[in-house]
């Protein structure tokens, strides 16, 4: 295979969270379950390499962002963690480089698993300048990566009237974001002032999806063709008697006016019949009042002061302003002066959108309709209430109509440097002087399938498109893909939408685009960049699709395999198809003779819980999986649908599964068992005479098993029927735990590899027809606490050999070469399973927990006889957290009243500082004289501390050192470990020297007790007196109590001791010769004559029980003669020793319950690693072959614990049951393990 096809990462399917972002080179980010994959845009030419990156975040992701700086140097995006953390990360390195963490509370940072956030705790994206945005409920925090620092300030959005869901900076203002709400409220907001520019309301459900885009404004008709359409379409439109009508006079100006600012605006002529204009009776009516009245046209031919007419207007508009809390602009006369609109709305705006907003306080008039985020109403000759908008813009249009028909004679002559006569031949000046910008549009959809259009430079409402569904969801998502083009996905759709500018309406009309289509369904969420005409799409079915809009086709696309890969195994037949076991309940087939640069082809299917173990057919047609849940399914590989589902008695993973012939061969919770496939509805037969398989392997008539004690056996099939097996005929001790793989290589039929939890892999060669193996090789992992989960032999190498173990790595082991160490392969996560690649065995495929799949090109390295390849480290290692800045780059500005409540904001917290000061004064002084009269009665003069002592010791040029003064009795007996008698104290146990025996010299009784001296026995080692007669067991509580009495105990162990002797009367009555009776003896003195003592004390045991005292509860038991019961509650607790010493007194010798004790003391000794009190316990109950192997179970194998071992193989006579492995001679080893040897022989 050609090495520029080959993978280096198989991406993971995306997160439940739809976060996804399509880089300006063309790529795309989307965020997977606590992972990042990255992949970069299809190659040109087929020869270039395809570059797919997963990144393992190990925390959830709650938001998605890539830099707008995202280049060749560096490749970096942002998220947020769900601890609340930012972090950036670059893409090339595949690791975090920098981060803050102003979003985490204390309580949050103590305890974060505690606390679940959602995708709405923290929003963040990207600013045009490169500096991250972020926010919560309470702070607002800018973050510049340059510097690593941040900037937290209070929200100004209230998380009670808006609960955020979107937010979106511009990419085309340093200061400017939109945020969208659950209410479906867009907000429009200034950084520079910390407040609410626009407020757009339209949407009836939560914003799903917001976007920018900068959009060129379409060019405006010169006034000249403007003027000529307008009289056609009044000479068409009008009555006769309006046609003769003259002209109204001209308009009298008090200042020069320009030629873009406000019109005639008393002129309806044109507008006859219109909706809202005036009528000719009405105009007559106007005209005959004297009066000046709103905006009507005045009756007298005179000439009208220009000035006057806008000061009414500015009054009219002020009066029906609704916010009061919003600054009021002042009106100028540069304010009025004419202006030409430009297209649609927004392109009357005078601010610029990358100027900075405070230059525009004094501006045009759209500066005051647009300062509030409401459309206030206004009444226009006694008609109806009509939006601001709509009149100020209709004034507009009128007066431009006007201005190009009529010529001024008669107008007072201005200024030069400010006058400009408005003349017929002017509009060419006019039409020159316009220079019209680009418009800056947001899109958001909510959760109702509604997508509307706002203008950001003026915060008109450009644009809606109606759904008419019903179905609401929350992946609902928009992008624009060009600058009259949008893309929306809703109900798992791509649907696109064309803008056209309507210039009646001055909107844009949306309707359904025709050039652009998409034939891909079941879309999970998508990505696009308006400069790269292509579109990402994740679909359900686990697929990474590139699609061409213009054709609809698509043009690459990508199977994704979740983090953990379990189990892998290639078909016989098909070497190519390989299947995959994952940890998401799926099972994937990898076709590897399908792959190219725009095809990954990875199948899957759900199957309902986690693959541990794989089994392909004998025909390779189906394939059989073991799960979590103890089942084990049988998948039809060409129908990819679960055939069947056979369930297992146990409920526990299937961890080792073999398909011969018509049967299954399976080992769940220690337990082997074989399905008979011919047998419809049959249950498993469970071989029950294997004790604690770890894992099988069939070859023809024989059957290896390996153990959980690190045992390989060898059974053969009887009478040639599958579910009969003889018992082991040979049986080899090769590891310290658990055998977790036995692998056969694919060219030499008799030779295999055995694995396990343990640092050993030994490479040994079967003889079928002695039944027997012999050991060849045995590598040695150099990490001391190493453990291999799985192995793999090479399809064409003979003498190669793959492992991967738990501490992250893959090791390559050369059998020609066993004295060099192997090639291995470093990663920061526990590694599983992988192989080499069928088609290229340079190239090893791997998977781990943090890892779906890997491929690793070790050509290179093998040339240049290279022992280690670093794949990947932990990406969170070099993070960069950053500090506070001290700067303040934002802050909103402080007008006159605002600084007024500051300042009395403090003057009142210094004056209530000033009066509760004196108050507090008081309190002290009365607090510190009640304890000094009380001293002064208690203590003596010569006691007391002196003035200047105290002097000296306020002095800040000497260390203050603490004076000794009388302590008080209640901390000293606080402080005193020895509680009151009356205190009841939880007991672990009443036998502390036999304890101590096994805790701290289980080794040195071991060696006592391995000499086989009686005397010194019984001498040397307490403990042995457990497992000998009653005499002895007695004198070992006589050595107790001796110990308690001196030790001075005061909890209940004596009492339990002298309980079991039978002394019960004589020890109450030297308790009450010496006056130290407890409520402890109380209770139990009434049970020599009384029966209400006895249930009082069954009531108190259960009591005791209860609140966990298990102690004290058996003590009651056993002197109310419930021995058996107290055992039990012995054992049920854990407390072994104490049960087994009872059990020992008060039960016969053959009672089961002697030998249930010492199972389970010894399976807790196991599984809290202390193997030498084990092996102990095992010699002393003749249990020798146990003891050996607990032996066996420490990794470090000292030569003390050899010795020991090989005492306990000569005593117990284990020399015909732990045959040796190995040949007469050393077996051979590897690297640091054979340096070792040498030394030792040495």
């Amino acid at each position: 295979m050609n090495s520029q096809v080959t993978y280096h990462n198989v991406p993971t399917p995306p997160s439940n969270g739809a976060l996804a972002a399509a880089t300006p080179d063309g790529g795309f980010l989307y965020a997977g379950l606590r992972c990042i994959n990255y992949i970069a845009a299809p190659p040109a030419c087929g020869n270039e390499q395809v570059l797919v990156a997963t990144m393992s975040t190990r925390i959830n992701i709650l938001a998605l962002d890539v830099s707008p700086m995202w280049g060749a140097p560096n490749k970096q995006f942002a998220i947020v963690g769900d601890d609340l953390s930012v972090q950036v990360w670059d893409c090339l390195l595949g690791e975090a480089v920098t981060g803050h963490k102003a979003h985490q509370h204390q309580q949050e940072a103590r305890d974060s698993r505690s606390v679940y956030h959602t995708a709405s705790s923290v929003l963040m994206s990207y600013r045009a300048n490169g500096s991250i945005l972020s926010i919560d409920a309470n702070d607002l925090v800018i973050y510049c990566a340059a510097s690593n620092s941040y900037c937290r300030r209070p929200t100004f959005l209230s998380p009670r009237n808006h609960q955020l869901t979107q937010l979106r900076a511009s990419p085309y203002n340093d200061n400017i974001f939109a945020v969208g709400t659950a209410m479906g409220n867009v907000l429009v907001c200034d950084l520079l002032k910390m407040g609410v520019v626009y407020k757009f309301t339209g949407h009836k459900s939560p914003i799903c999806g917001l976007s920018w885009q900068e959009v060129n404004a379409p060019l405006e008709e010169n006034l000249n063709e403007l003027s000529s359409r307008a009289e056609q379409w009044r000479s068409r439109n009008g009555k006769e008697e309006e046609k003769s009508k003259p002209k109204p006079p001209p308009l009298l100006k008090s200042r020069a006016a320009e030629s873009d600012d406000l019109f005639d605006i008393y002129n309806f002529d044109h507008l006859e019949g219109e909706f809202g204009a005036p009528t000719a009776e009405r105009r007559k009516s106007t005209e005959i009042c004297g009066d000046f009245v709103g905006l009507e046209k005045p009756a007298s031919t005179a000439a009208l002061d220009y000035v006057e007419a806008c000061e009414n207007m500015k009054a009219d508009l002020m009066a029906h302003k609704q916010d009061d809390s919003l600054e009021h602009v002042e009106v100028t006369l540069n304010d009025c002066e004419p202006t030409k609109p430009s297209g649609p709305l927004s392109d009357a705006s005078t601010a610029s959108n990358r100027q900075d907003i405070s230059d525009s306080t004094e501006g045009s008039l759209e500066v005051i309709q647009y300062s509030s985020s409401s459309d206030d109403a206004v009444i226009v000759d006694g008609e109806a209430a009509k939006p601001k908008r709509e009149v100020l813009h209709h004034i507009y249009h009128q007066a431009e109509v006007h201005a190009s028909e009529t010529e001024t004679p008669q107008a007072k002559p201005e200024p030069p440097s400010n006058l400009q006569v408005t003349a017929a031949g002017s509009t060419e000046t006019l039409s020159s002087s316009v220079t019209t910008r680009p418009d800056i549009l947001l899109a958001s959809i909510d959760g109702n399938e509604v997508m509307m259009i706002w203008n950001a430079n003026t915060g008109a409402h450009s644009g809606r498109n109606y759904s008419k569904s019903k179905a609401t969801g929350k992946l609902n998502n928009v992008f624009w893909l060009s600058g009259d083009t949008i893309v929306s996905l809703s109900r798992n759709q791509l649907f696109f939408w064309s803008l056209e500018f309507d210039r009646k309406m001055l909107r844009y009309k949306i309707s359904k685009d025709r050039v652009h289509s998409c034939r891909e369904q079941d879309i999970f969420t998508f990505a696009c960049h308006p400069n790269k005409k292509e579109i990402w799409l994740c679909k359900n079915n686990r697929q990474i699709v590139t699609m061409k809009p213009q054709t609809g086709q698509v043009s690459a696309t990508y199977g994704t395999v979740h983090l953990g890969v379990r189990a892998m195994a290639e078909c016989p037949d098909d070497m190519n198809k390989i299947a995959l076991g994952c940890s998401d309940r799926r099972i994937g087939i990898f076709d590897i003779s399908k792959l190219s640069t725009s095809c990954l082809p990875i199948d899957s299917v759900f199957v309902n819980t986690n693959v541990y173990s794989l089994a392909w057919s004998p025909d390779c047609l189906q394939l059989a999986f073991g799960t979590f849940e103890g089942t084990v399914g049988i998948l039809d590989v060409e129908m990819m649908k679960v055939k069947t589902v056979l369930r297992t008695p146990q409920k526990k993973e299937v961890y080792s599964l073999v398909w011969q012939d018509h049967y299954i061969y399976f080992i769940v919770n220690r337990q082997l068992g074989i399905f008979d496939l011919d047998k419809i509805k049959g249950d498993p037969y469970m071989l029950n005479h294997i004790s604690r398989p770890s894992y099988l392997s069939v070859r023809g008539s024989f059957l290896f098993i390996g153990t959980d004690d690190g045992m390989l056996q060898l059974h053969e099939r009887t009478s040639g029927a599958g579910q009969a097996w003889s018992p082991f005929i040979r049986q080899s001790a090769l590891l310290s735990r658990y055998v977790c793989d036995i692998v056969w290589s694919p060219l030499d039929n008799n030779k295999f590899a055995v694995a396990g939890n343990d640092k050993f892999i030994y490479v040994m060669e079967f003889q079928p027809a002695d039944r027997n193996w012999t050991t060849l090789h045995t590598f040695t992992a150099n990490a001391d606490k190493a453990s291999v989960t799985s192995l793999r032999w090479s399809q064409s190498k003979v003498n190669i050999l793959l492992s991967f173990h738990i501490e992250g790595k893959v090791c390559m082991w050369n059998t020609n070469e066993p004295e060099k160490p192997p090639l291995t392969i470093t990663y920061h996560c526990p590694m599983w399973c992988g192989m080499f690649l069928p088609s290229n065995e340079n190239i090893i495929m791997c998977s781990g927990k943090a890892i779906s799949i890997e491929l690793i090109d070790i050509k290179t390295a093998l040339a240049e006889n290279e022992k280690t390849i670093c794949s990947k480290v932990d990406p969170l290692l070099k993070v960069k957290w950053a500090s506070k800045s001290l700067n303040l780059p934002y802050a909103p500005v402080l007008t006159k009243n605002d600084k007024k409540r500051q300042r009395r904001n403090q003057r009142n917290r210094e004056s209530r500082v000033e009066a509760e000061a004196p108050s507090k004064n008081v309190e002290k002084a009365k607090e510190s004289e009640a304890p000094a009269s009380e001293n002064l009665t208690k203590d003596s003069l010569e006691n007391e501390t002196p003035v200047e002592e105290m002097l000296e010791a306020l002095s800040l040029d000497k260390k203050q050192q603490l004076n000794t003064t009388k302590e008080c009795l209640k901390c000293k007996e606080l402080e005193s470990n020895n509680p009151p008698d009356s205190l009841l104290i939880h007991s672990r146990t009443c036998l502390y020297l036999a304890g101590k025996e096994l805790n701290k010299s289980a080794l040195e009784k071991l060696a006592i007790v391995l000499t086989e001296d009686a005397a010194k026995i019984d001498k040397s080692v307490l403990i042995s007196k457990l497992f000998s007669t009653k005499v002895t067991a007695k004198k070992l509580i006589s050595i107790e109590l001796s110990n308690l009495k001196q030790s001075n105990t005061k909890d209940i162990s004596p009492l339990s001791l002298v309980i079991s002797t039978f002394k019960l009367r004589e020890e109450l009555e030297e308790h009450m010769a010496n006056k130290t009776l407890t409520e402890w003896h109380l209770s139990v003195a009434p049970s020599v004559s009384f029966a209400l003592w006895q249930d009082c004390c069954r009531v108190y045991a259960k009591q005791m029980e209860e609140n966990g005292y298990i102690m004290h509860a058996a003590t009651y038991l056993l002197s109310l003669g419930m021995q058996k019961e107290a055992i039990e509650l012995f054992l049920a607790n854990e407390y072994y020793k104490e049960a087994l010493v009872h059990a020992r007194i008060c039960l016969p010798a053959t009672d089961p319950i002697i030998k249930t004790i010492i199972n389970r003391w010894l399976d807790q000794l196991e599984g809290t690693g202390n193997y030498a009190a084990a092996a102990l316990i095992c010699v002393l109950d003749n249990e020798m072959l146990r003891g050996y192997t607990f032996l066996r179970k420490f990794r470090n194998c000292t030569p003390e614990i050899a010795d020991l071992m090989e005492q306990i193989k000569r005593i117990g006579q284990l020399g015909a049951v732990l045959d040796s492995c190995a040949p007469a001679e050393q077996p051979e080893q590897n690297g640091a393990a054979a340096a070792c040897v040498i030394e030792e022989t040495e």
